[in-house]
């Protein structure tokens, strides 16, 4: 069986990871850009095409992986020119300060990554400096997506909550390529074979049980958090690898699921690929008080469940790690009404993470007490508007848009 992990809340003092300064250097439609960063909400305004969520873009690559678009490095140059990009950020910790830079590889098939001037390999240590959790208009349709959509999703979250399940996921990965492709080329050596299933079964009960503990745990969370105003999600993986390690200890897990393999492999063998595993789990939601499918709710209750699933995953991350992961809010305030969105700026008060929002209309952010303002063009971004109170912000802004002024305040 599965052991749950407990979340207990503690005294324990907790880290507010936080970006302090971003450059951008020939990223997407940005030549140069930079920008200051105080650690208060933050709402980046612009127009339509101004660059807004470049900005968002960059800041995921201090994530493992390729972003919030997923986009190939190679297709994040400037489009009016060939010179590599570079992203610079300064990184508070722990209370320690940390300088990351990223930036497209020579052969343009990869990122370089240094960490305080030194180059490491791949992007694994990134989170063991800072979190990162967002939310794009993208993700909107998740419920009605494919499950390996779903997955991705669900696994992006998990990675967040145990630092080991990304690498998990890619071992896994390159030891059903090398099976996938025995098949491909008709080769069958099974001694070989029973040894690569070995292992595939081994990192797979290691995957399945993440993802079982962090959707156990974070049902809890969405129970016990979540303002009424908000529908309530019930997060389940159904697969096969997890059922068996939510009926089995991990060895008996573990032995049923090398059978299957080696049951399978005249299956699989005509197939070219390998058919029951951890990569065809699924993710299934329901909307707790209506107890129906996530996927038959309203489009606004779909944006509701997502929305009140990011914000309890920072709270899940909170209490786990004791660092409270940086948000990334793209363009998602805008569909949901007064009464939400009143009621998710008191909640990130509370939460007191870091968040960083994009918005073509700055009546959105009018709930919220304390923000920062950015005013983004479509050739600079002005200097921030800093108000303690939003609504004094606006009135000054549409004074001088009514005067003839265009810029931020």
């Amino acid at each position: 069986m599965s052991q749950d992990t407990n979340i207990e809340i503690t005294n324990n003092k907790k880290s507010f990871d936080r970006i302090k300064f971003l450059k951008l250097i020939n990223f997407r439609s940005h030549s140069e850009f930079n920008l200051e960063l105080s650690g208060k909400p933050i709402a980046i305004i612009g127009n339509n095409g101004a660059g807004k969520t470049n900005i968002l873009e960059a800041i995921s690559l201090l994530s493992p992986g390729r972003g919030l678009r997923n986009s190939k490095f190679s297709e994040m140059v400037k489009d009016d020119n060939m010179l590599p990009w570079g992203v610079n950020f300064e990184i508070l910790s722990n209370d320690k300060a940390y300088q990351i830079s990223s930036g497209l590889k020579d052969n343009h098939k990869g990122r370089d990554i240094k960490i305080n001037g030194k180059k490491v390999s791949g992007s694994s240590a990134l989170p063991e400096i800072i979190l990162l959790s967002w939310l794009t208009p993208s993700m909107d349709q998740i419920f009605n997506e494919t499950p390996s959509y779903r997955r991705r999703f669900i696994d992006r979250l998990c990675a967040v909550y145990e630092k080991n399940h990304t690498k998990n996921i890619k071992i896994y990965e390159k030891l059903m390529a090398e099976r996938n492709s025995s098949f491909k080329n008709k080769i069958i050596d099974n001694v070989w074979l029973d040894a690569l299933e070995d292992q595939m079964s081994e990192v797979s009960i290691s995957i399945a049980e993440t993802r079982l503990s962090f959707i156990g745990n974070l049902n809890k969370v969405l129970e016990s958090n979540l303002d009424i105003v908000w529908p309530k999600a019930n997060l389940e993986i159904h697969g096969f690898v997890e059922s068996l390690v939510s009926s089995w200890n991990n060895d008996k897990a573990k032995e049923m699921l090398s059978e299957e393999l080696k049951d399978n492999r005249e299956r699989d063998f005509f197939s070219k690929r390998t058919t029951e595993g951890v990569h065809r789990s699924d993710l299934f939601v329901t909307e707790r008080n209506k107890n129906i499918e996530a996927k038959k709710c309203s489009t606004g209750e779909q944006k509701s469940l997502l929305m009140g699933i990011i914000l309890s995953h920072l709270e899940l991350v909170s209490n786990y790690k004791f660092r409270y992961p940086v948000l990334l809010l793209d363009e998602v305030l805008a569909h949901f009404d007064k009464i939400r969105r009143k009621s998710f700026f008191k909640q990130i008060q509370d939460i007191g993470s870091q968040i960083i929002m994009t918005g073509t209309d700055i009546s959105v952010f009018e709930e919220l007490e304390e923000i920062e303002i950015y005013h983004l063009s479509l050739i600079h971004i002005s200097e921030p508007t800093r108000r303690y109170a939003i609504s004094y912000s606006v009135f000054c802004l549409k004074k001088k848009r009514g005067g003839g002024g265009g810029g931020g305040g």
